[in-house]
């Protein structure tokens, strides 16, 4: 690392957890969306009028879509509680001043965060990465 000085822990929540965060809520909203797109495929297939099992499958269908809507929302939930959680910093003062680059650029990518949407957290990955080379942090895995 460079002469930019972050603490170990100051490192571990906004560096490396906030990445781990990050690919697990784009991880979590595809699956989501991918249980709901099922759900609303099998929706025609439940369809079949004469079937003794019609409304079974069209309740199953239903209970699909509503399951990858809450894995969406539970991934939503999860980002947004650490992105908000308050973590104590070592810079001093609450302008940022004496807080180091590296820390002002990520609160500033978890405010875009939190004021954006999925676009601005998937981004924010890539951002990460960005700052990996710049800085000389330690590789993001």
């Amino acid at each position: 690392m460079n002469s930019i000085s972050i603490s170990e822990a100051e490192l571990q929540f906004y560096y490396f957890g906030l990445y781990k965060v990050l690919r697990r809520y784009r991880f979590m909203t595809i699956l989501g969306w991918f249980v709901v797109a099922f759900g609303v495929v099998s929706v025609p297939l439940g369809w079949n009028v004469g079937r003794s099992h019609e409304l079974i499958d069209l309740a199953l269908s239903c209970f699909t879509i509503v399951a990858g809507l809450a894995v969406v929302q539970q991934s939503i939930s999860s980002l947004d509680a650490y992105i908000s959680v308050p973590f104590p910093s070592s810079g001093m003062g609450n302008g940022g001043v004496g807080q180091s680059p590296i820390l002002i650029e990520i609160l500033q990518l978890m405010k875009d965060i939190d004021d954006g949407g999925w676009q601005e957290a998937y981004a924010a990955i890539g951002a990460l990465k960005k700052m990996e080379k710049m800085y000389g942090l330690p590789a993001l895995m």
